[in-house]
């Protein structure tokens, strides 16, 4: 009996679980939110870029403007993709995130671009800048609709 009596479990040895109290309030994104996001939209545009550098033989053979609109379209993409990211995690005021994301994607491309041996000019750091902001306008709405689909809100477009 008295391995019985020690297999048994006295109330005073049950171990107390607390549960964490559940936060209904919206979190604040913090700024590594919107430096992940820039991060993410710059290493998608240095990644073709750099595609563009080493494929140069091949590449070389197309039309340059065709080249020309498939970057354009690669930024635009890369705004999308990281602000798409960015206000998942948002709790409210899509638009202001996507635009945050934007603009710390700008400021880090700014940063990239004149740490390069070859200066690619003003003008490419405007166009940089206003595709992640067309793209993460994009990203913001894109996101908002779904959330509001899913509320099953109906939605024109």
């Amino acid at each position: 009996m008295d391995v019985e009596e020690e297999n048994q479990v006295q109330p005073d040895e049950e171990e107390e679980v607390t549960e964490a109290p559940e936060t209904t309030e919206p979190v604040a994104q913090s700024e590594n939110d919107f430096m992940a996001g820039a991060m993410m939209a710059n290493g998608i545009v240095f990644v073709w870029m750099q595609a563009l550098s080493v494929f140069r033989q091949y590449v070389s053979q197309l039309p340059p403007r065709v080249l020309v609109d498939a970057s354009y379209v690669i930024y635009i993409l890369a705004g999308y993709l990281a602000s798409r990211q960015v206000t998942k995690r948002a709790k409210g005021k899509y638009l202001k995130a996507g635009l945050k994301t934007a603009g710390y994607s700008t400021i880090m491309g700014l940063l990239i671009i004149s740490t390069m041996n070859s200066e690619p000019g003003i003008g490419f750091a405007v166009i940089l800048g206003v595709c992640y902001f067309a793209g993460s306008i994009l990203g913001s709405y894109m996101e908002t609709k779904a959330r509001l689909k899913n509320r099953g809100v109906e939605t024109s477009s």
